[in-house]
């Protein structure tokens, strides 16, 4: 069996972006869709840690150009999609997908299948 190994780096500004670019990538190779905009939530409250205080909540609205009634409308889409869950009274980024943002970020990818093409 031959496996081809491609490494990419690429540097970030913040963690933010970090975690942006993460669930970018795990969300295209899954077919998982969400707006851009819930990406960025997601994201975002996966670098802070909540979303739930006031001053986490005025931040995304101003670094994102958004409002208060739709962070409200993404983040409640968000939980009914099982992406964000209520921990001890606090919204954060469901365990199951949660990263340390303030870390370096290796993610493997691997590909697997027959090699072969099908025809119909």
């Amino acid at each position: 069996m031959k496996v081809i190994v491609q490494k990419i780096q690429r540097k970030v500004d913040s963690d933010i972006e970090k975690a942006i670019k993460y669930y970018s990538v795990v969300f295209a190779l899954n077919n998982i869709r969400i707006p851009q905009k819930q990406l960025y939530l997601l994201a975002y409250t996966a670098a802070r840690g909540s979303i739930t205080s006031p001053a986490a909540r005025s931040e995304f609205v101003r670094m994102f150009n958004s409002s208060l009634a739709s962070l409200e409308n993404m983040k409640q889409e968000l939980v009914k999609a099982g992406l964000l869950v209520k921990i001890d009274k606090k919204y954060k980024v469901s365990p199951r997908i949660a990263l340390d943002f303030s870390n370096n970020v290796v993610l493997q990818i691997n590909l697997i299948g027959s090699g072969k093409e099908e025809t119909s």
